[in-house]
This record gives C-alpha cells, sequence and structure tokens, in this order.
C-alpha cells in the first residue's frame, strides 16, 4: 500500500493484490488516510452525502452533521466532495479525481461536533487488485467558487467529451411527468383507465396552445415484485423499494401497450422509467448475476436489451432511478473496483448505441462525479421528489445546493416536474407553483409539469416556455451563491442563488424558514449592473441587490451588462420580461442610461 501527498492532491495505490479486507461497514473505510483538517472554532463545512440525491448536509467542529434531516433518508457517515470554510473565509475543497465509486471521506464526530475526517477505500470493498489507484484532489482558494470551478474544470477536461442531447426533445420543449409527486403517479380520473386519463390531458394541453416534447411514463408501467395498484384519485403517495420483475408493460396498466399510449398521446417521444431489479426477476435465469436484496448482472450489456426495447416504442430517454438503492442494495457491486462504473458505461454506451439519452435520478454523489465523464447523461435530478417532502423548502434548499456540484462538473439537472396551479391543494394545485416554476427555468437543463386534468395555468407555463414553443432556460443551473452556500438552513437568513446565460446573471432571493418575521439582505454584484427587479418591473443601476422578503416569499433580479456608447450613453438589454429566464428568447426590451428611466 502507498501513500503520496502532491501538495494539490492525495493518492492512494495498491501495491499488491489486497484481499479480505472489507470491514462490513461501508461508512467505515477498508484503507485510510487521517486528514490533519485545522477545525477551528468557526468553521463552517458543507458535505454531500452518499445517498440519493447527493443530500447536502452542514456542520462544523461545534455542530455535527445531521445526517437525516429530510424526508427520513438515512445516511451513512461519507460524503463526497467536502468543502471546508474557515473563520477568516478561506475554502478548502476535498474532491475526487478518478475512481469516484471506490473513495471516500468519512466524517467522525461526537454530539458536540465533526473531530475529523478519514480518506480512503470504503469498507465494503473485498478484493483491491494491484495498481489500483484513488486521487483525491485539495484545491485551496478564496470561496468556494473559485475552488469548484477549479475542481470542475479539471474534472471536465480529463473527461473530455462533449454532451450529447441538445437537440433531445426533452431538453428542447417541456415534458409531461407521471412520477411521483405528478397528479397521475398511480392514480386515474374516476371512471376511466390510465392511458384514457392521459389521452385526455394531452389532448387539453394542446388546445392550451402547450406544446410538449415529450411525455413521462413512470414506475407504474412495469411489474414489481409488489407491484403497487393503480386507483382513482386520491392514493396517497407512497415508495416501498419493490424491485422490477421485467421491463415489459403491466397487462393492467396498458393492455394494448405502449405504442397504442403512444399513439393516443400524439406519437410524442417517450421518457421511460427504469429502476433496479428484484432477485426474483426471471431475467436471473440469463447469464451471471449479482445477488443481494437487489439483483444486478455482472456484465452491463444486459441493459442494451431495454434500450432496443425503449427505442423501437419510440423512447428519448430512459430515466434511471433508484440508482443509490442499486448500490447499495447489491453488495457484489462493491466488492470490487470498478464495478460501479463499468455499469454507467454499460448505460451510456446502450444509449449511444440506440441514440438515446439517460436521465439520471437518486444518483450518489459518486454516479454525479462519474457523470461528468458519460456524454448520453443529458441530465441529472438534483434534489428529492417533488411534494415529497412535508416542507417543500427543504427541497428547494437541496436543489440549489447540489446544483452547485452538478455546475462544476457541468451538468445540466431537472429539479423534478412542478404544478403549475397555484390556487387548489393535493394534486389540484400548488400554492407555491410560481416558486417550482422559477427554480425549474433557471436549471439549465430540462423542465416539466405534471398536473391534473383541468389544473394547468397557462400563465405560468408561458414564463418557462418561449413563444416558439421551445424551453426558455438559463444555460447554467441556479445555484447556492457563496454568501449563502455554508448557512445551514436553520440559520434564518435569506437564500440568495444565481444562474446566468452568457454575461446575465439570474439572482434569486428565498426566505426558506418557517418564521413569521421578514428577512432584510443584501448580494454585491462586484460591478455596476442593470438590475431588473422581474416583479416590480423596475431597474436601478448598482453593484449590489438588497431585498425585503415575508416568509416564503421570493425576488428574482435580472443582472444585465451595462454598454457604454463613444457618445456617453449607455443601454443594458434585459430579453423578454414575460419569462423567468429572460435571455433565453429574443431580446425585446431596453434601458437607456441617457434617458435615466427604465423603459417598459
Amino acid at each position: 500500500m502507498a501513500f503520496a501527498d502532491h501538495g494539490h492532491s492525495l493518492t492512494l495505490t495498491a501495491t499488491a493484490d489486497l484481499s479480505e479486507v472489507a470491514t462490513g461497514r461501508f461508512a467505515d473505510p477498508a484503507i485510510a488516510v487521517v486528514l490533519p483538517l485545522d477545525l477551528a472554532p468557526g468553521t463552517r463545512l458543507l458535505g454531500f452525502s452518499y445517498t440519493q440525491f447527493a443530500m447536502p448536509v452542514w456542520s462544523g467542529p461545534d455542530r455535527p452533521n445531521e445526517w437525516d434531516p429530510a424526508v427520513n433518508i438515512k445516511a451513512p457517515a461519507v460524503v463526497l466532495p467536502l468543502l471546508i470554510q474557515s473563520p477568516g473565509g478561506r475554502v478548502c475543497l476535498l474532491a475526487p479525481l478518478d475512481s469516484w465509486h471506490e473513495q471516500v471521506l468519512a466524517v467522525e464526530q461526537d454530539d458536540h461536533g465533526v473531530r475529523g475526517v478519514r480518506w480512503g477505500w470504503h469498507g465494503d470493498l473485498e478484493t483491491i487488485p494491484a495498481g489500483t489507484t484513488s486521487t483525491l484532489g485539495v484545491f485551496e482558494a478564496d470561496s468556494a467558487g473559485e475552488a469548484l470551478r477549479a475542481w470542475g474544470d479539471l474534472v471536465r477536461t480529463r473527461a473530455g467529451i462533449e454532451r450529447y442531447g441538445t437537440d433531445d426533445p426533452i431538453r428542447t420543449h417541456l415534458s409531461y411527468w407521471t412520477d411521483n409527486g405528478a397528479a397521475y403517479w398511480y392514480r386515474t380520473e374516476p371512471g376511466v383507465d390510465l392511458a384514457t386519463t392521459l389521452e385526455t390531458k394531452a389532448a387539453e394541453l394542446a388546445d392550451l396552445g402547450v406544446e410538449l416534447g415529450s411525455f413521462e411514463l413512470d414506475s407504474w408501467f412495469y411489474r414489481h415484485e409488489r407491484s403497487r395498484p393503480i386507483t382513482e384519485v386520491g392514493y396517497l403517495s407512497h415508495v416501498p423499494p419493490t424491485g422490477m420483475l421485467e421491463w415489459t408493460p403491466r397487462p393492467d396498466a396498458l393492455p394494448d401497450g405502449i405504442e397504442s399510449l403512444r399513439d393516443r398521446i400524439g406519437n410524442l417521444p417517450l421518457v421511460l422509467h427504469s429502476r433496479h431489479i428484484s432477485p426474483a426477476s426471471p431475467y436471473l435465469a440469463e447469464g451471471e448475476w449479482w445477488v443481494d436484496t437487489v439483483a444486478h448482472p455482472a456484465d452491463p450489456a444486459f441493459f442494451r436489451r431495454w434500450f432496443a426495447d425503449a427505442a423501437s416504442w419510440g423512447a428519448t430517454c430512459i430515466e434511471q432511478d433508484w440508482m443509490i438503492m442499486t448500490w447499495f442494495g447489491c453488495r457484489p457491486l462493491r466488492a470490487e473496483p470498478g464495478r460501479g462504473m463499468a455499469w454507467l458505461r454499460g448505460l451510456n454506451d446502450a444509449a449511444t448505441e440506440h441514440d438515446m439519452s439517460v436521465l439520471f435520478c437518486m444518483a450518489s454523489p459518486a454516479d454525479l462525479c462519474a457523470a461528468a465523464e458519460l456524454d448520453r447523461v443529458i441530465a441529472v435530478r438534483s434534489s428529492d421528489d417533488y411534494r415529497f417532502a412535508d416542507d417543500p423548502a427543504r427541497l428547494w434548499r437541496w436543489y440549489l445546493a447540489v446544483n452547485r456540484l452538478a455546475d462544476a462538473l457541468g451538468l445540466p439537472v431537472f429539479k423534478d416536474c412542478f404544478f403549475s396551479r397555484a390556487d387548489g391543494d393535493g394534486i389540484d394545485g400548488d400554492r407555491h407553483a410560481e416558486v417550482e416554476a422559477l427554480l425549474s427555468a433557471l436549471s439549465g437543463g430540462m423542465a416539466g409539469i405534471g398536473d391534473r386534468i383541468g389544473r394547468t395555468d397557462p400563465a405560468i407555463v408561458r414564463r418557462v416556455v418561449g413563444d416558439d414553443g421551445r424551453l426558455a432556460l438559463s444555460d447554467r443551473p441556479l445555484a447556492l451563491c457563496d454568501g449563502s452556500l455554508f448557512d445551514r438552513p436553520d440559520d434564518g437568513r435569506i437564500t440568495w442563488s444565481e444562474s446566468g446565460t452568457g454575461a446575465w446573471r439570474y439572482v434569486v432571493a428565498l426566505h426558506l424558514d418557517e418564521s413569521t418575521d421578514a428577512l432584510v439582505g443584501q448580494l454585491d454584484l462586484g460591478s455596476d449592473m442593470l438590475v431588473y427587479d422581474w416583479r416590480a418591473q423596475t431597474a436601478v443601476v448598482g453593484d449590489a441587490v438588497d431585498v425585503r422578503l415575508e416568509p416564503r416569499d421570493w425576488a428574482l433580479f435580472v443582472c444585465c451588462p451595462i454598454e457604454h456608447a463613444t457618445d456617453g450613453t449607455a443601454q443594458a438589454t434585459i430579453g423578454d420580461p414575460e419569462r423567468y429566464a429572460t435571455m433565453a428568447g429574443r431580446p425585446i426590451r431596453h434601458w437607456s442610461a441617457e434617458r435615466g428611466v427604465f423603459d417598459l
């Protein structure tokens, strides 16, 4: 075993074959190095935990990590990567540069706070062949943004890929979803079957002038080990981790097959949900399988059949869901280095062969890092399911934090679907519909709705979709600004987030906590810009954004570069003020410093 400290990276190398090294606990590394971190009082840490959607966890030497802060998730006490901010503001980022699925950062803490970090190979590795190498990058900078950019640039340069999918309909147009959180996840309208329900909804959207690019069929379309019933409206959301038996249409869900449903919804391209495989699946009669609570094929070429079927059914994308369940549900997948990456590369290769894309869902942070090397991963989900948490602000914060990780890696993101109707409750609407639409439009990736029949608000949808029917999205995902990145969710401060389109910046301020008190805050923009208040439809020139927000209130500012002419006049373009991402469409509004007023 060899360990090398290169100043800006740490390397572990197996100099001989290693066997029987498993500790029996993933979070207890088999081979580890204690990192000499200076965790002085006031130090703040942000790690991306090894659970679905890389759930962010905040901590410090005087505050322990909360490993299950939302929606009953239990995470092992390991993160990847880890950001550490000193009391003086300097930031150190510990982030993997390779072997994404083998290395972990194990956080050691007591009831008072974090006491240290060990880096090494996770505790479920049973054998480690000679020559196995893992490298951890160490990036020090004046800000988290600077450190993340340095890491992301290095990872993306090494990957050297050009991401597929800029013309995929799931990226260019609004999609309709039937997943958990949507109106028709294992539900139908009273008195009709699911195919008729979805046909009616597709026709309604067409009548409203809402142009769809794709239509998602979720886990209800195939058989599970314990298949849930498809019932009329009113069925409560429940997501037991039952494995797939066969990836073919359920006779009780789609008795006439997927092709018939596609014809009834206007031959829209499909997005098809996929998940982990049950040990009771008939697929296990073929080839070699690793079997635990989840079954997984030893040869990733097995998945080619799914992409071939999906292509014949008219699919444009497979949503690979429950990825964390596959990883932690099949111990042999974790037993040797390289098996996790072979699984994901097999999906990518099958997508390439059939000219399709892959959407990662419930991915671990290792999966997100791996996606930087996989050109067919069209987007990644970056927070838990829509409406899955009692408090939606938990998911907003989650989304905005993980988007910093995705943005550094060059990954488009998907927030999950949303309801566009602000009145009504349950599956009839969402009083936070506009916030959900705003977060979707500034995702830099894709956007979709899951409305019930009769409950789509075209006005909200138009703020996400341009006049040409194409999505009006930011170029990069909205993510926490440096000044908010290390704030814990209960800190009681305005949460500032930012995305961009070229030189234009979209700044969103959110009051996330449930306090009855208003919050006041300011974000420094660094230089004078035209700052357009999207909701007030007013503009000022300045180098900072000031805001006062009531609980659950929000603000959107479009920060525009100012163009100075030789005659002393100046002008700034805000784009289309009817869309959240104003510069995603054709610029149509200007402000002139010569007149000193904002001209609508």
